[in-house]
């Protein structure tokens, strides 16, 4: 059964959404499934051409069932950070809270949108779980995380996993003949 989200398109219903993901019972698979663009979200955030070569390299990311929005429980706090796309555009507001990434994707991204980033962190911490992307459009929350990584624009940045991706050395499988 889909999981329905049906908060604002405010920073109050990006707050209340993403404190779903807080709570211990959450289905965090189904919330985070939610959260998957549609073809028209893809032409709404991104320019031109690089609508579709979004969506296409997001399908990896929705195909991967271990791409969830969580937190370790002992994270229960949440910290927000919006700006606007212009304001990601000229790096001003709490653009400067946002991956460096948006530097160089940004001027692919339409204007008029507000971007959310955030972070589940453990009560008086600054560091914990961080996630970016999440977006109101065509009247419902969608999440496009490290957006510069689905278009191409890295410029000097080092690959890195998706969200939910294991971190570390790749695991060898010993091949038998």
């Amino acid at each position: 059964t889909p999981v329905a989200i049906d908060f604002p398109g405010t920073a109050d219903g990006a707050k209340a959404l993403l404190g779903e993901f807080l709570k211990p019972n959450a289905d965090r698979p189904g919330l985070t499934r939610a959260l998957k663009p549609t073809a028209a979200d893809y032409a709404a955030v991104f320019e031109g051409d690089k609508a579709t070569k979004a969506a296409t390299a997001y399908e990896k990311l929705w195909n991967d069932p271990r791409a969830v929005i969580g937190a370790d429980p002992a994270n229960s706090e949440l910290v927000m950070w919006a700006a606007k796309t212009d304001e990601l555009k000229s790096w001003t507001g709490e653009a400067n809270h946002f991956p460096g990434g948006y530097k160089n994707v940004a001027q692919h991204l339409k204007s008029g949108l507000t971007m959310y980033r955030w972070k589940f962190v453990k009560p008086g911490e600054k560091l914990g779980m961080a996630y970016d992307g999440l977006v109101y459009v065509n009247g419902h929350w969608a999440w496009f995380p490290k957006p510069w990584r689905a278009v191409g624009e890295r410029k000097e940045m080092p690959p890195a996993p998706m969200p939910g991706a294991p971190v570390g050395p790749t695991p060898t499988v010993p091949v038998t003949r």
